[in-house]
């Protein structure tokens, strides 16, 4: 019984452990596409995001998509947020931890399954 309701314990800590790890991601998305439309005057039709080990540290990137309204063609703006590691999702975090310096892990499937859950 109380083993049960240790992992139960420790099993609902990750879980809001997640959630607030990707409901603050959605947030800053939201805020950079906002600042985007707003210093641009364009409105992002697409989002990517990745999260990426760099010598300061772990950093959120997003990678938001426009159509050029002139040319037709797509533009990408790349922004970034420092994550502290305590912060990350495990399973994230040890994809992480056995990649080199600036190299991206895709993190946009899943956010979309932490949204859509």
């Amino acid at each position: 019984m109380i083993t049960f309701l240790v992992i139960a314990g420790l099993s609902g800590l990750l879980i809001a452990g997640l959630v607030k790890f990707w409901k603050e991601i959605v947030e800053w998305i939201k805020k950079a596409a906002e600042k985007i439309k707003t210093a641009f005057g364009v409105v992002v039709k697409g989002t990517r995001t990745f999260i990426v080990k760099t010598l300061e540290g772990i950093k959120n990137r997003a990678k938001h998509y426009n159509e050029n309204e002139v040319t037709g063609e797509w533009e990408e703006t790349v922004v970034h947020t420092n994550v502290d590691e305590k912060d990350v999702p495990a399973d994230i975090l040890a994809k992480i931890r056995v990649q080199n310096i600036d190299i991206e892990i895709q993190t946009t499937e899943e956010l979309r399954l932490a949204i859509t859950a």
